[in-house]
């Protein structure tokens, strides 16, 4: 799938949104519209439209119930109602968080909401390469932790690489352990940071001896697969990962599998210095 049909789609959901914000909108329902894996359809329709989906249609909603107070024919709770929202309070509260001025101040600065018709790409200087690999089921022992802190997990990745270790060292595990991997099955915008999932793992072959109740087992699915290389510190890693979406992605012509990414440390914090870090980012495509 290339760019044009990526913004295709996007603009679909935005039509769709834009017909009836007041409509009880799920992520399956308006990923399905677009035709877009649920795992990935936030982070497209943020990088290509700048806002996240929830945070476009608060605007639309908010949008809508300025023109019914312009009217001057319902109660505010009935254009809440009418907009998806529970109450009028709940209505009014958005109203001051998130458009802070008045709603005909709103309605002259408010721009285009379609996304425009994609152009040329230029050689990006930071554009990373991308290595397409295809792999079998690989089998993972995770441990997730929860919390996120200006776009890092450092905290939490360090928790539960801590107690998964442990776990390992306790029951003799290491002979079956390979790749060390990190999985963030959120879309962080969408949940509070406190929330915020990160799963820290390793592949493993064979059968592991039983372990704590909080280890985990899983399955990374068979397929194709976009890799890419981050160098540098993890803290930055949300960068890379941004480039992929945002600049790649669009321009390959690949459509993305219903499958959640993942990343892969290639050396350790406690090894090398934080700049010469090496994380494989990856992408699931068909």
């Amino acid at each position: 799938m290339f760019e044009p049909q990526y913004r295709d789609n996007i603009n679909r959901v935005i039509k769709a949104i834009i017909r009836n914000p007041g409509e009880d909108w799920t992520t399956q329902t308006l990923a399905g519209l677009a035709g877009i894996s649920s795992f990935h359809f936030h982070r497209i329709f943020r990088t290509l439209t700048g806002e996240t989906m929830f945070a476009f249609l608060q605007r639309r909603r908010l949008l809508r119930a300025i023109e019914l107070i312009n009217e001057d024919k319902f109660t505010l709770t009935e254009i809440a109602l009418e907009c998806g929202f529970d109450s009028g309070s709940s209505l009014s509260r958005a109203f001051r968080k998130h458009l802070g001025c008045t709603p005909s101040d709103y309605r002259q600065q408010n721009a285009s909401l379609l996304l425009p018709p994609s152009r040329p790409h230029v050689a990006d200087p930071e554009q990373l390469p991308i290595e397409i690999r295809r792999i079998r089921q690989r089998k993972a022992v995770i441990v997730e932790r929860k919390g996120m802190i200006e776009q890092d997990f450092s905290q939490a990745a360090a928790a539960a690489f801590s107690v998964l270790v442990n776990e390992l060292k306790r029951v003799n595990a290491w002979p079956a352990i390979h790749e060390c991997i990190g999985i963030c099955p959120d879309e962080t915008r969408l949940v509070p940071d406190a929330e915020a999932r990160y799963q820290a793992g390793f592949f493993y072959e064979g059968n592991l001896p039983a372990m704590g109740e909080e280890v985990q087992y899983t399955t990374i699915p068979s397929g194709r697969w976009a890799v890419s290389l981050h160098l540098g510190s993890h803290e930055t890693s949300w960068q890379s990962w941004n480039r992929m979406y945002r600049n790649w992605l669009p321009a390959s012509g690949h459509q993305l599998r219903d499958a959640a990414p993942f990343e892969v440390y290639l050396n350790r914090p406690k090894i090398v210095l934080s700049a010469e870090l090496r994380t494989e980012i990856w992408i699931p495509i068909l």
